[in-house]
């Protein structure tokens, strides 16, 4: 069994935001079912400020994976 190198959790890098916190839960579940790891940020922030359109939730993959992730969510249709 080959041991994993710990990931640096500084180098996340955010590849799509939306104050629509489900666009982001699936499109985080789409890039992990493709081996991308990702973190959902900010997720509960606007509830906790009593606005939706507050604070963004950002979806964030480590940067190595960045341009591969952005590629993805181009296909799936979540970005331009």
């Amino acid at each position: 069994m080959t041991e994993r190198t710990p990931r640096d959790p500084n180098e996340l890098t955010e590849v799509l935001a939306s104050i629509e916190p489900a666009p982001i839960r699936i499109a985080c579940d789409m890039l992990e079912s493709s081996g991308i790891e990702c973190f959902v940020f900010d997720e509960d922030s606007s509830r906790m400020l009593g606005s939706t359109a507050a604070i963004p939730s950002r979806l964030m993959v480590y940067a190595e994976d960045a341009v591969e992730a952005r590629q993805r969510l181009k296909e799936l249709g979540f970005t331009d």
